[in-house]
């Protein structure tokens, strides 16, 4: 069994979530027998880490993430640093989503630290959480993609009208999202130039680019998928799609994260051929931006064609959460899972 400390929190806008997926993933590798160190990034940037490793997570408040970070300090004998201090892990399990948790800035911290870190490296991390250069890669290797346009805040605070011009040219309705955010958090559906003037000062005040994509209507399905070892021999496989059918007007964060948000149907009431023909999408968006471990692509069927929306390269670890849905469908223990994302760890050094 392996000493493995958990980054969970981080500063990013998807904090909240973070900290549910970094218990889960506590609680899933405390059952199978490790010794755990949850460490939680604050918002702040402070780094809350234990003396010890311990095998009692604080999951009474992980749905108030202030009081957590205060249950947390509470629970444990806690060094607080704005540096993170020596780690004494076999590895790191990233519970991690958005900013630079995902971006690949933590990645190569820990790289250079030469400390083994679940989930895929530095350049895949980068470029699928850059929306528009994603999209670029999807394109090339002959996915369809939504017709999309990237505005920066500079050239938006230069000429605010030519911006909204040029967005409004996508058609209406349109989704307007950070280049580098996740989880829908700051997803608008934009209905008329009024309303992407007003979204657009609000990403903006967080954010330093926006892509705007076009409305399909269509079915919304998304696809894990996961890189195992069996036999000796590496293997990449796609889980069962999911259908979802959101509670409000597209998949956003009360859509994935609220129980009864939305319905999510695993597997997918789609037909074969489409459910295969995604599958194999999900896995060539894995492999075109070199994910590794595991990864989960979304997709809208739009008359049973499947354009790639993005491919997220930490997905979400909470109790609604997907993956977990999709492996508990195709039979995959989530045990198992786990331990094909530390032995892939462990062997990339």
């Amino acid at each position: 069994m392996a000493k493995i400390a958990v980054f969970f929190g981080g500063s990013s806008t998807e904090h909240s979530i973070s900290i549910r997926t970094g218990c889960f993933i506590c609680k899933t590798l405390h059952s199978m027998g490790h010794s755990v160190k949850p460490i939680l990034w604050t918002k702040d940037g402070a780094w809350l880490v234990p003396l010890e490793y311990r095998i009692e997570i604080p999951f009474e408040s992980v749905n108030s993430p202030d009081s957590f970070a205060k249950d947390f300090q509470k629970r444990y004998g806690i060094v607080e640093s704005k540096q993170l201090p020596v780690l004494d892990a076999d590895l790191v399990f990233l519970g991690l989503h958005g900013g630079m948790g995902e971006d690949g800035s933590v990645q190569g911290f820990l790289r250079v630290l030469g400390i083994p870190y679940t989930g895929s490296e530095v350049t895949a991390s980068a470029i699928a959480m850059d929306k528009t250069r994603a999209n670029r890669i999807f394109e090339h290797t002959g996915q369809n993609v939504a017709p999309y346009l990237e505005i920066s805040k500079e050239d938006y605070l230069r000429s605010p009208g030519n911006c909204i011009e040029r967005l409004a040219s996508l058609g209406f309705p349109q989704f307007l999202k950070p280049v580098e955010g996740g989880s829908s958090v700051s997803t608008f559906k934009i209905s008329d130039p009024t309303e992407l003037a007003d979204s657009l000062v609000r990403i903006f005040s967080n954010d330093t680019k926006v892509m705007s994509q076009a409305f399909l209507a269509g079915t919304e399905v998304s696809c894990g998928v996961l890189d195992r070892f069996r036999n000796g021999e590496f293997q990449t496989i796609a889980l069962p799609p999911t259908e979802i059918v959101p509670g409000g007007e597209f998949f956003d964060f009360d859509s994935k994260y609220k129980s009864g948000g939305s319905n999510e149907i695993t597997p997918a009431r789609i037909p074969e051929i489409q459910r295969k023909q995604v599958q194999e999408l999900a896995i060539l968006a894995h492999r075109a931006l070199g994910c590794r471990g595991y990864s989960r692509s979304d997709f809208i069927l739009v008359d049973g064609k499947p354009f790639i929306l993005e491919t997220n390269t930490l997905p979400g670890m909470t109790e609604t959460s997907l993956i977990p849905q999709q492996a508990r469908a195709a039979g995959i223990l989530m045990e198992e899972v786990f331990s094909d994302l530390i032995e892939i760890a462990l062997s990339v050094r």
